[in-house]
């Protein structure tokens, strides 16, 4: 299994082919930490809410609509 910090890595590289292939040009650093920062944000967001909301539901904290 890979390590923490390879799977940073190989996220940072994936990223910088995408940005490559979306601008036309080589990314910069800073715009690879940008995105890479984004996308832990993001990623976190949107699992932290599902797994929150699928344990109230499961306590029944939830109003069920």
């Amino acid at each position: 299994m890979a390590s923490q910090e390879q799977k940073k890595k190989l996220l940072k590289a994936k990223i910088a082919v995408a940005l490559h292939d979306e601008l036309g040009r080589v990314p910069r650093e800073k715009e690879i930490e940008q995105v890479f920062l984004l996308a832990r944000v993001m990623y976190k967001a949107v699992l932290g809410l599902h797994y929150k909301r699928q344990g109230q539901k499961k306590s029944g904290q939830m109003a069920m609509f």
